[in-house]
């Protein structure tokens, strides 16, 4: 009676001069379009609507574009990693900083309690 609901499937289109390519996307965010290891920025890409549901990221690209991406991509992720193992150092104004806050809450605490 009444029929499966279809996932609906985005995918990314890229279009050169000699091919087409049709890839399912993995991940999607405000900035970039995932499709397995190739990271596409969204705002390079013309969206299209399929009539049963879903977009298609379509890309026209030649020459270097898909490396230059990719190599964007790339320094992205190290740029994360680096800034997620950057926890331990701190620069020496930021701890002078929170020593001055401290003596000046506790100064505080004893003029407020006496």
């Amino acid at each position: 009676m009444f029929g499966k609901k279809k996932s609906v499937i985005d995918d990314v289109i890229l279009i050169s001069e000699q091919e087409i390519r049709v890839i399912p996307i993995t991940e999607l965010t405000e900035e970039s379009v995932k499709t397995g290891d190739l990271t596409l920025p969204r705002s390079d890409a013309e969206i299209k609507y399929y009539p049963e549901g879903g977009r298609a990221f379509i890309y026209g690209w030649e020459g270097n574009y898909l490396a230059e991406s990719e190599s964007i991509a790339q320094l992205e992720k190290s740029v994360a990693l680096k800034s997620m193992f950057n926890f331990g150092s701190s620069s020496r104004a930021t701890n002078i900083q929170f020593y001055v806050m401290m003596a000046a809450l506790i100064i505080t605490v004893f003029l407020l309690r006496g």
